[in-house]
């Protein structure tokens, strides 16, 4: 699917998953329930996005998890939803936050990873700035994982060619794994738990009835590629729900998902519905 649809037809096509318990609902955060912004550290969720989640997470067979390429603590700090799994670093990082809870109390479980990784990633992430002294480069620190942002670059191409220039000079061996992402380079070692094995991770652990996944960039399209082979093999079944957050959709992100939403905004809305949908039916 490439074309977006309205919300009413998402749900519409989507209604006979809400009839499986138990259900559950995956969300990434940057362009799904947050703007895409030029300052990755001014995104905000949407109010209704919020709303949205603490309606899910209240009822009762339903689980909600944010999948977020943030770090565990960092999503949970910017969502502040209590009944929350919240996995960071696109599943490296784990963390809960109960009902009620505090999320800047969160206490997350970290993958490990070899020292030369960890070594690598601060290595950059102290390196490229100082070859790429730019106002539009953003270094964000994940570790054993680091990105750079060039969001704000008046020449986006350019910058990405920079960029990974920059990152193969001072990582000639390819210690780190490459992940470029739309306006993003991320750098995570070979191995590391990524969002399809993250989700698979969840669905085996919870054994939902059915699953939502909702997600706009090239990490989310792992997750639907799995939630697929996951369908395929008659583990759960769901729907891959991606959001056009802005103009170039990555093409693969498109060919992974069953629906497209026209924005963050609808993302949010479609969270909503699914809510009302599923307060009716109990």
């Amino acid at each position: 699917m490439s074309a977006p649809i309205s919300v009413r037809a998402a749900v519409d096509s989507a209604a006979v998953h809400l009839e499986r318990r138990p259900l559950l609902v995956v969300s990434d955060f940057d362009g799904t329930l947050s703007r895409i912004v030029n300052d990755p550290w001014g995104a905000e969720i949407l109010p209704l996005g919020r709303r949205a989640l603490r309606a899910l997470a209240g009822l009762p067979d339903v689980h909600v998890v944010v999948l977020s390429g943030r770090t565990a603590a960092d999503v949970a700090a910017r969502v502040r939803v209590g009944g929350v799994i919240y996995m960071g670093n696109h599943g490296m990082e784990r963390g809960y936050v109960p009902r009620r809870g505090d999320p800047d109390r969160l206490r997350a479980s970290v993958d490990d990873a070899a020292h030369e990784a960890v070594h690598t990633g601060e290595l950059l992430a102290d390196e490229v700035p100082r070859l790429i002294p730019e106002p539009w480069l953003i270094v964000e620190r994940k570790p054993p994982a680091v990105s750079f942002h060039y969001r704000n670059a008046p020449d986006v191409a350019a910058a990405a060619a920079r960029v990974r220039e920059a990152v193969d000079s001072l990582d000639p061996e390819g210690i780190l794994e490459r992940f470029p992402g739309r306006r993003i380079l991320e750098l995570r070692p070979f191995g590391a738990v990524a969002k399809g094995e993250a989700l698979t991770t969840i669905v085996d652990e919870l054994k939902p009835g059915s699953v939502f996944m909702l997600g706009d960039d090239v990490s989310d399209a792992m997750a639907f590629r799995a939630l697929r082979g996951l369908r395929e093999s008659g583990s759960t079944d769901g729907v891959a729900v991606a959001i056009q957050a802005r103009a170039e959709v990555p093409a693969e992100v498109l060919a992974a998902a069953d629906i497209v939403l026209g924005s963050p905004v609808e993302a949010t809305r479609f969270l909503s519905a699914l809510y009302r949908r599923l307060a009716s039916s109990t």
